[in-house]
């Protein structure tokens, strides 16, 4: 009975806790509102003067907080946004990677608070004409393209660079390569466990970290160090006994460090994890594995290579064509469970394949890297799978070479 007695008090507590911070919210989000009104009766009074556009910085995923605002800048740069008369400014909370969007400060006014973030998201600002969303469709190769780096290191954050550099043994005279994999220790340590389960939809995009051991023995075969990169991981690095392949993302790793280390590489070697994206703003050339089956997030730049994840028929017991690939609902599929329901396993690039993927980049580089004229045509074949509605149509980053090489069958 006594224990009885103390469910039903600590039953009761729990309601009432959960009907107060119902009413906190509520209260909260109906201040908010308010406030977004009267931003707005501000804004509608100063635009005879100044015309000002409130731009929401997508600021929650790396991806997203690198791609979405250097394609802003780099459309002014082009000229392809208003300018004349328009006042910009950018609106953050608090940041995937602070010191990123402390670069980007250099470049455009942005208020970094949660509250005022939150405040631009709802209605009514985010209805009105002062509300400037972000997009980044992927495909915007034309910008990243014809256009500037527009982020810059000062002098003390260069030198701050050099001594992160020296603390990992790295002299100025050394280059080395960034690498890094897709997993799920990321989005699970920065979302609550009720959110997490809903995170699992992107697990058809991890791979294996081990698998890029071969390509990082290869770089420092050639000189250079192997840096891995990750700001949450599931594992360590197994013990190597080779001091040119720096395990950063368990011993070293920091904000400024990911941005640093991205910028100055000699090229980067990863997934599909939001972090590929960070070299291309500093045009650093990437060679990306593990792409997904989607086809639809491709390499921005010339120079960058990539190849994707082969998929497997369970009920055909074969691999699908990259055109049955492209020309079916497959192409569009961005959920684990979406595949699982088709019958189809993503099957990750081996050791070996990501191992040619690093030398034919490393060769390029180099200008060591030669190819044949049966090579330009299976770039052309595959390249003529991607039809205009496609993100990935008029990439111009190349297909590992050896790996069209070694699929001719999946070119049909």
């Amino acid at each position: 009975m006594q224990d009885d007695h103390f469910i039903q008090k600590g039953t009761k507590m729990k309601l009432i806790i959960k009907v107060m911070r119902d009413k906190y919210w509520s209260l909260y989000f109906a201040a908010l509102k308010l406030l977004g009104f009267i931003i707005l009766f501000f804004l509608y009074i100063v635009k005879p003067f100044k015309f000002i556009k409130l731009l929401p910085i997508i600021h929650t995923r790396i991806g997203h907080l690198v791609n979405n605002t250097d394609l802003f800048l780099r459309r002014l740069q082009l000229k392809r946004r208003e300018k004349e008369g328009i006042f910009y400014l950018g609106v953050s909370g608090k940041p995937v990677n602070q010191q990123l969007l402390t670069m980007f400060k250099r470049k455009l006014p942005i208020i970094q608070n949660d509250h005022v973030h939150r405040i631009l998201n709802s209605s009514p600002l985010n209805k009105s004409p002062f509300y400037e969303p972000l997009p980044c469709m992927t495909n915007e190769y034309y910008e990243f393209n014809n256009t500037e780096p527009n982020l810059y290191f000062t002098a003390s954050e260069e030198k701050k660079g050099k001594k992160l550099l020296k603390k990992m043994g790295i002299n100025d005279n050394s280059w080395f390569v960034c690498f890094h994999s897709r997993d799920s220790a990321y989005l699970e340590k920065e979302h609550s466990s009720s959110d997490r389960e809903k995170w699992r939809y992107h697990d058809y995009r991890d791979s294996d970290i081990e698998n890029y051991l071969k390509a990082a023995e290869y770089i420092t075969s050639q000189g250079g160090y192997a840096i891995r990169i990750g700001k949450v991981v599931n594992k360590k690095l197994p013990d190597l006994n080779n001091p040119q392949i720096i395990d950063y993302a368990t011993k070293y790793r920091s904000d400024f460090g990911d941005i640093y280390l991205h910028a100055k590489c000699k090229f980067s070697l990863g997934d599909t994890a939001g972090i590929w994206s960070l070299p291309t703003i500093f045009h650093v050339p990437v060679a990306e594995v593990n792409f997904t089956a989607t086809f639809q997030h491709t390499p921005l730049r010339k120079g960058d290579l990539f190849i994707p994840k082969k998929v497997w028929s369970i009920k055909d017991n074969r691999f699908l064509t990259f055109r049955e690939i492209m020309e079916s609902k497959l192409g569009t599929f961005q959920r684990s469970q979406d595949f699982a329901e088709a019958g189809v396993v993503l099957v990750e690039n081996t050791a070996d394949e990501i191992l040619d993927l690093a030398k034919e980049m490393n060769q390029r580089l180099d200008g060591k890297f030669k190819t044949a004229k049966e090579d330009e045509e299976l770039q052309n074949k595959f390249r003529s799978l991607y039809k205009p509605h496609y993100w990935g149509y008029g990439s111009p980053a190349r297909t590992g070479t050896k790996f069209l090489r070694q699929n001719q069958e999946l070119l049909i």
